[in-house]
């Protein structure tokens, strides 16, 4: 038996954008000039949006500004002490982006070109040290759809990576993940957490803030038996 879901009314679209998107990621927002950024980063060629807000209503202000990309950007945060510039998951790795142009500089290519029919980059968080985490899909487990994927087709090879501050890279999961999604972390900064959205399982592992390492890692929620594929996420 399928356990219901609750239908709640989400009220009217707060904006529309410009032209349909095909699948919209990662909003963030600066406050010291009230903009709203996101990427849709499925269309052809993939989008950066920026968008102006008003600070007191939330309403949004003019026009959306677009920069055309030259490859899939998932997850994009602004970079400090760099005015413009954000540090993003592309397809293939860790990128910086460039506001005013929408260009963006390769800094670690992870998933070589040959495998991008296998594997690709999608959400990735970042943790009170200003460490970088990207997590993986594997796209062909991914095809089999939510749930669905056969004992046959043993792990799934998609990985979590963490890049430093300091230009180091580190894997922190090896194989195991389908569609890496929705990493945070716990208010006092000793709990992250990590949805696996096509497994539809969300993760916790013990987190060390001075090290980066985890540990323990432990089923939090499972959406295995009903519905709901765990997404983005945010802990307030």
């Amino acid at each position: 038996m399928v356990e219901p879901l609750e239908s709640i009314d989400g009220g009217k679209p707060w904006y529309y954008c410009p032209d349909p998107m095909v699948l919209g990621e990662a909003p963030i927002y600066r406050a010291s000039d009230s903009t709203l950024h996101w990427v849709d980063c499925l269309s052809e060629p993939p989008r950066l949006y920026i968008l102006k807000v008003d600070p007191h209503t939330g309403d949004a202000i003019g026009d959306t500004r677009i920069l055309l990309l030259d490859d899939s950007v998932t997850v994009a945060f602004f970079r400090k002490d760099r005015p413009g510039s954000y540090i993003a998951a592309y397809y293939q790795g860790v990128c910086f982006l460039d506001e005013a142009t929408g260009k963006f500089e390769v800094v670690k290519e992870i998933i070589p070109t040959d495998q991008r029919d296998e594997l690709r980059f999608n959400d990735g968080g970042i943790d009170a040290k200003g460490r970088f985490w990207l997590a993986e899909i594997d796209k062909k487990a991914m095809a089999f759809g939510p749930n669905q994927l056969p004992a046959s087709y043993g792990t799934p090879r998609g990985r979590l990576w963490r890049y430093d501050p300091d230009g180091s890279l580190h894997l922190m999961i090896s194989e195991g993940v389908v569609c890496g999604n929705g990493l945070a972390w716990s208010p006092d900064n000793t709990i992250m957490y990590f949805n696996d959205s096509v497994a539809m399982m969300v993760f916790a592992f013990d987190f060390d803030l001075e090290t980066g390492n985890i540990s323990n890692k432990r089923l939090l929620i499972d959406r295995r038996s009903s519905y709901g594929e765990p997404d983005g996420m945010v802990v307030e």
